[in-house]
């Protein structure tokens, strides 16, 4: 009986491994994740230039008289958190869930976050 669980075993392992499929023919299939709009600014009192990331929701139209609640992200580039906040405000406006109203999310990215951490110049 041991045997045959651990045979088993085996076979379910080596079907797992012939699942798996060539990066070469999912690039030839996949299409670009879009999320939002990519922004730079300059920033004067920084001096250095931002990127804003910003997520606009369903239904958004510029010449609209609706006004949106605006969620600020400070760690808000694409490799931070902005992905993750911009889903939880999508899954929490579906209808049937209705938690958070449809918002446009402006996500600041980081340049060098170690550096915001620490003084930089002693003479205090």
């Amino acid at each position: 009986m041991r045997s045959f669980i651990i045979l088993l075993v085996l076979i379910f392992c080596m079907s797992s491994i012939g699942a798996q499929t060539n990066k070469s023919i999912q690039s030839n299939t996949s299409k670009p994740f879009i999320l939002g709009s990519i922004e730079e600014i300059q920033s004067a009192q920084l001096g250095e230039k931002r990127i804003l990331n910003i997520y606009l929701p369903d239904g958004y139209n510029q010449a609209d008289t609706i006004r949106y609640p605006v969620i600020y992200l400070l760690d808000g580039g694409a490799d931070e958190d902005f992905i993750h906040i911009v889903g939880l405000v999508q899954f929490n406006n579906f209808s049937w869930i209705n938690r958070v109203p449809k918002s446009i999310v402006v996500g600041i990215a980081n340049t060098d976050r170690k550096k915001r951490f620490y003084i930089s110049d002693h003479n205090y």
